[in-house]
């Protein structure tokens, strides 16, 4: 009997051993847990633009660089623009420019927006070789911008300015062509020599004294 009366009390007993050692004492202070900091994440880091043209040279991606200035404030967000030159023109819209001369059917070329340090360029491909239009904050006259073409493996030079503007109108059409240089004037003859003048002829004799009668 008193066995199974111990049986019976050994999972009480073990229970309240289980209690007691979850128990803590008014001395047993638990250990400080220093505060972990929050993680707060940076802004992302912009790699800076390249220093010269794309076109002129070929991006390089994946080498450390030392620190450049950023892009020019008159391009950097330059996505629209009108630029012509004598005997050619530019229009700029998105992703999209429209290149045109005198007497030639217009092309649409798609373009593709790189901005570097001094200014922004659109490059594409027209007749399997690079067409770029080229913007820098340069004045040209009456047009904010500088612009330089290159289309057809030659290099064009211009003005630009931003879509929409008074001066961005008068640069949608080509500019007249540069006139031809005149032809080289044809060497002239040289000179025939001149006959010089037959030497007079002698003086004719005295005429003979009459005889004395």
């Amino acid at each position: 009997m008193n066995f199974r009366i111990a049986l019976l009390a050994l999972p009480l007993a073990l229970a309240a051993c289980g209690d007691q050692a979850n128990l803590r004492m008014p001395w047993d202070k638990p250990e400080p847990v220093a505060p972990v900091a929050p993680v707060v994440a940076g802004p992302p880091t912009i790699p800076p633009p390249p220093q010269v043209s794309p076109v002129d040279q070929p991006l390089q991606v994946g080498e450390a660089g030392a620190a450049r200035a950023t892009a020019e404030r008159e391009t950097v967000d330059l996505t629209a623009a009108a630029a012509a030159g004598p005997g050619w023109a530019v229009v700029v819209a998105g992703e999209s420019a429209t290149f045109s001369r005198p007497g030639a059917k217009s092309a649409t070329v798609p373009v593709r927006r790189i901005v570097y340090a001094r200014g922004v360029e659109f490059v594409g491909e027209l007749n399997d070789v690079v067409f770029s239009l080229n913007v820098t904050p340069a004045d040209c006259g009456a047009s904010p911008l500088t612009a330089t073409l290159r289309a057809n493996r030659k290099t064009f030079a211009g003005c630009a300015a931003p879509a929409g503007t008074p001066a961005a109108a008068a640069l949608a059409q080509p500019g007249p062509m540069a006139p031809a240089a005149p032809a080289p004037a044809a060497p002239a003859a040289p000179a025939a020599p001149t006959a010089s003048a037959p030497a007079t002829a002698a003086a004719a004799p005295a005429a003979a004294k009459p005889a004395q009668g």
